[in-house]
């Protein structure tokens, strides 16, 4: 499906096979001499398929487009290099390009799965996701743009480039200022248009769906922290329209933020309730926890206790820097119990 949102930015609704969000929006923006592509789909047939029709039928191709990425997640980035020609540039973020350079470190999931209870006969089956982003997407060239640490000072090419906040992107009638808002993910970034009041919010902020917040193995950050801070920080942003990274595109901007807030100070307090003085470790205080998900905790695929697992420790971490909660390790798995 094809929708011009504003004059001269079309949404394009890609199918997301086998996948629970069921489509993502990648918007086309028409440029004068060049057009932008902001985030792509995964690297599947379907995917390939449908952007493709949709491009053709805006009047451009894969020669004529830059891709912008709001967040290096499979389904929003899976089709970028795959997609762009040789002319094309790939704007993205450095922060999360620098998490990529981790995935593949040999038995992390493995020591992070019996730290926090999850079953070890489980752990591979629930890496089908992300072995699949690695097979099918061209990883190793972006590696090799990324030597060293990225930080700030990553050195740009021609074929990426790796944008910082506040950075300016001009194209067609529209001038978009970049705003770094991790939480979903390490460097997730917004593109916000002053003038029209338009904000691509990427999956910082969706209409009717709850941007889910991981604490992966290996990573140091507060994510919940960093997310709760983010929405803090475009909260009082002038905005009529907030083109997300899926569903529709909506106006009620403030209101949805405070909606989310209200979401995660919930989720905590639940995931709180869960706790008594003898401790549990996060698989079990997730396997209580209500997830959107219309199955019992038994029948959910790994892949998904997985996720949950990891929204649990960001929820912990959060409360245990905030000091509501204490952790211990106890027989090589750590526990928490309240403060």
């Amino acid at each position: 499906m094809i929708e011009e949102v504003m004059p001269g930015i079309y949404r394009i609704e890609v199918p997301l096979p086998d996948e629970t969000l069921k489509t993502v929006n990648s918007y086309l923006l028409k440029g004068k001499e060049r057009d932008l592509l902001v985030d792509t789909g995964m690297n599947k047939k379907e995917c390939w398929e449908a952007l493709l029709s949709a491009l053709r039928e805006l009047g451009t191709s894969p020669e004529k487009i830059d891709i912008f990425i709001t967040h290096i997640h499979h389904d929003h980035f899976g089709l970028a290099m795959p997609l762009a020609s040789k002319e094309a540039t790939i704007y993205l973020n450095a922060r999360d390009a620098e998490f990529l350079k981790d995935l593949r470190v040999p038995g992390k999931e493995l020591v992070y799965a019996r730290l926090n209870g999850f079953p070890v006969d489980e752990v591979q089956k629930a890496m089908w996701q992300r072995d699949e982003f690695i097979k099918t997407t061209s990883l190793e060239e972006l590696k090799k743009a990324l030597p060293g640490s990225a930080g700030d000072d990553v050195p740009q090419s021609k074929r990426f480039h790796f944008l910082r906040d506040r950075d300016i992107l001009n194209i067609g009638e529209y001038s978009f200022e970049c705003l770094m808002t991790p939480g979903h993910s390490s460097g997730h970034l917004c593109l916000y248009e002053a003038r029209h009041k338009i904000l691509f919010s990427g999956d910082h902020i969706l209409e009717d769906i709850t941007p889910a917040v991981f604490l992966w193995p290996g990573d140091k950050r507060n994510p919940l922290k960093e997310y709760l801070n983010s929405l803090d920080r475009v909260m009082e942003l002038e905005v009529e329209a907030v083109l997300p990274g899926h569903r529709k595109v909506f106006q009620d901007y403030r209101e949805r933020i405070s909606e989310l807030k209200e979401h995660y100070y919930y989720r905590k307090e639940e995931m709180a309730s869960f706790l008594d003085a003898n401790g549990k470790n996060a698989y079990q205080i997730a396997s209580k926890a209500s997830w959107n998900i219309p199955l019992p905790w038994e029948q959910f695929p790994p892949h998904l206790k997985w996720m949950a697992l990891a929204e649990t420790l960001a929820h912990l971490k959060y409360m245990e820097e905030n000091k509501q909660v204490k952790s211990e390790l106890r027989d090589g798995v750590m526990v928490y119990y309240r403060s």
